[in-house]
């Protein structure tokens, strides 16, 4: 199960997670079914070839019979994994019934008025013609539909065929010599499972003193720290548990959390696996020391948000020493940038900026035992040596997730004293450790587990999840969600990039971090990463795959102004979904960041710059339609830094026409002095609770001025200390 067949799998299901709906969120509402009932398997058959057609030029490459082998054979393959799920029919189901997808999108006057109603019986200009509707429609709902099946058909497609495409080989699992030496050997467990009770407890009746919910920075420096003088700690995780280095975890998508905004606008990723985001992102570094952060934490406390003596720089400075020390971040050389990461350090020179060289939480060069990944995580930094501690060891449950936390009365106040969980299926991968203390519980089994201390570090997503479900009473729950959305910038050069080799993450930019809110910072991804942030045709789709050599990216995150308004609520089955709105301040200094970027691509020497976008940025600059593609989506590509004014001037960011995404969730449970502005207390305890905290990225206040990974390790650490000088 480790080859491409398999990734395609997961691929495939964490797909129509984000686009039907993650755990019960509604991604995308399509208009209501208006025809004569659901279409039949060979309608829906018709419907998903014609689909994949629009999107994938399967038909349009009389003179490569192997690349359309490898489109017909991927097309296929998507019909026998996915044509009797439900979510997929679901999906694909409104194209079987195009009038009765909307009726201001002028599709029915598009069509005609004859009989052909599905998306199938339409002719190859007809179909760009009613995705060109869809897309441009005044409803955002089709608009949405549009683009979450392109992004379907784009990532399910290409995933199957991108190193044939482009010759890159994309090494995703290690050997089973590295799984054998590296697998993680616990402690006894001292948990069993009393099905009479339906409770998780102590072996030996010992009470469970402090439960962590969620593994991710912040709950695995608690679950590493609380353990001192004895203490029982038990970590609950909603994700699976992998040996650390049997895969590359930033590629696995069943260990990524990933869902959209309510209106589509915003593709937002969370970790989602033992070691939580420090599992799959791209380990980029920012001291919470610096100058970006140090602004922010002073002005938490200049509003009284923050005590006079807390997370003074002093002690951010000594316990980030610890943070460095245990994890493993390394100061990177300039000999370490590859020729992706050059486009970005040479461009922002010669645009007059001041690039930097991160810090990473990675192996050096050739020094990773992995095989395959070079990254280190919280997972394999701290986690397998608590689990193994024979002294007084971790107690973990992967593929548990908590839906509320357990209250007593006490005094006026909610007392917490446990959860209720319910268990998940573990990953179906070599590689994943299901079941570690052999309790046998299915998925689906809900059971309570009780505890003395309940600690929420579940992220900014989880952590208000579970107060909203637990009832408990504070309007500002969920609220003034920070994104940090940012959007990708890619170039095309005149010779090879190779982006994927070396160091991948080296380079960024933040002389506009502090006063005007953005930064320039350096990605790479996988191949079929091109076609997806390019919208278009077909054809073009397949050209950024087959050009993915001389590609170099780079992408633009802003700091986004908390807003009251932006926040996570539940859904009618406890489901969280993200309300979220750019603010038009922001998109203003979003469009402007955006602009600089593309100066500083075009200063790098690039020949075309592109952007995840089908509004009409160009205007009347922008070039013909391509050959035979005069219907439909045309692709923006820029061809002078000239055009950079016209992207700043009428960039929209409209909802599902440009493809924004966001990584740093952050601020849904703030940190103040008082319950009428925030969630929890300079104490991080909840107000309105006892024995109840949250420690994570969610107690900050607004963003904490940059990506937050290291500021979380360290806070958690600070309060850890304080802990156990109490205890």
């Amino acid at each position: 199960m480790q080859g491409p067949d398999w990734r395609c799998g997961l691929l495939f299901a964490a797909l129509l997670v984000s686009s039907i709906g993650s755990g019960g969120q509604t991604a995308v509402t399509a208009p209501a079914h208006s025809g004569p009932g659901l279409s039949t398997e060979t309608d829906l058959h018709a419907v998903h070839n014609a689909l994949f057609a629009s999107f994938l030029p399967v038909d349009d490459l009389p003179n490569d019979p192997r690349t359309t082998g490898l489109l017909i054979a991927a097309r296929d393959a998507i019909w026998q994994q996915a044509g009797s799920l439900p979510a997929f029919r679901q999906l694909v189901q409104p194209f079987a019934d195009l009038p009765g997808l909307s009726s201001k999108c002028g599709i029915a006057q598009a069509i005609g008025t004859d009989s052909r109603t599905s998306f199938a019986a339409l002719d190859r200009d007809e179909r760009q013609r009613v995705l060109f509707l869809m897309h441009q429609c005044s409803e955002n709902a089709p608009r949405r539909l549009a683009a979450t099946v392109r992004n379907f058909y784009i990532v399910k497609g290409y995933g199957a065929i991108q190193g044939q495409l482009t010759g890159i080989k994309l090494d995703m699992f290690a050997p089973p010599e590295y799984l054998k030496a590296n697998m993680p050997h616990p402690a006894p467990t001292r948990l069993v499972y009393n099905s009479v009770k339906r409770e998780v407890e102590e072996k030996d009746g010992h009470p469970i003193d402090v439960l962590i919910v969620g593994s991710g920075p912040a709950g695995s420096v608690l679950a590493h720290e609380l353990r001192q003088g004895g203490k029982r700690v038990l970590l609950l995780e909603r994700g699976s548990f992998v040996i650390p280095g049997s895969m590359e975890t930033r590629l696995i998508d069943d260990l990524i959390d990933t869902r959209t905004s309510m209106d589509g606008n915003i593709r937002i990723r969370n970790g989602m696996g033992v070691g939580g985001g420090s599992l799959v992102n791209v380990d980029l570094c920012f001291a919470p020391t610096t100058v970006a952060i140090r602004t922010k934490v002073e002005g938490w406390r200049a509003a009284g948000l923050i005590a006079p003596d807390q997370f003074t720089q002093s002690e951010l400075a000594q316990e980030y020493e610890w943070v460095k020390r245990e994890i493993g971040t390394r100061t990177l050389s300039e000999a370490e940038i590859n020729s992706n990461n050059r486009a970005l350090w040479d461009g922002a020179r010669q645009s007059g900026l001041h690039p930097k060289l991160y810090s990473l939480n990675t192996y050096a060069p050739g020094k990773s035992p992995s095989p395959v990944t070079d990254k280190r995580s919280a997972e394999s930094q701290l986690l397998i040596a608590a689990l193994e501690d024979g002294t007084n060891p971790l107690g973990m449950m992967p593929d548990a997730d908590v839906r509320r936390v357990l209250f007593e009365k006490s005094g006026g106040k909610q007392r917490a004293v446990g959860v209720e969980v319910e268990m998940r299926p573990a990953i179906p991968v070599v590689g994943a450790i299901p079941d570690p203390n052999g309790l046998k519980l299915p998925a689906g089994e809900i059971f309570t587990i009780r505890a003395k201390t309940v600690i929420l570090s579940a992220g900014a997503l989880g952590s208000p999840t579970v107060l909203l479900r637990s009832g408990v009473k504070n309007d500002w729950i969920g609220r003034g969600i920070v994104l940090h959305p940012s959007m990708p910038i890619m170039g095309r050069f005149d010779h090879h990039i190779d982006a994927l080799t070396g160091t991948e993450a080296s380079v960024y930019v933040d002389d506009r971090l502090v006063d005007r809110g953005y930064a320039l910072e350096s990605m790479a991804d996988q191949p079929l990463y091109a076609a997806l942030m390019s919208p278009g045709p077909a054809l073009h789709s397949l050209q950024m795959i087959q050009s993915f050599r001389d590609l170099a990216g780079f992408g633009v995150m802003l700091i986004d102004t908390p807003q009251a308004s932006n926040r996570i609520v539940l859904d009618q089955s406890g489901a969280p979904q993200i309300d979220y709105t750019l603010s038009a301040a922001d998109k203003k200094r979003f469009a402007a960041g955006i602009a600089e970027a593309i100066g500083v691509m075009f200063k790098a020497g690039a020949k075309e710059v592109y952007l995840p976008t089908t509004e009409d940025i160009l205007g009347s600059q922008a070039s013909g339609p391509q050959p035979g593609l005069d219907i439909g989506l045309q692709p923006q590509v820029l061809t002078s830094p000239d055009q950079a004014a016209l992207v700043q001037k009428n960039l929209t960011f409209a909802e599902n026409r440009s493809i924004v995404t966001s990584a740093h969730m952050q601020a849904t449970d703030k940190m103040g002095a008082s319950p009428r502005n925030s969630v929890v207390g300079q104490d991080f305890h909840v107000w309105g609770t006892e024995r109840l905290y949250v420690v994570d990225g969610s107690i900050f206040p607004t963003s904490v001025g940059a990506n937050p990974m290291q500021s979380i390790y360290t806070i958690a650490k600070i309060f850890a200390d304080h802990w156990n000088r109490q205890q």
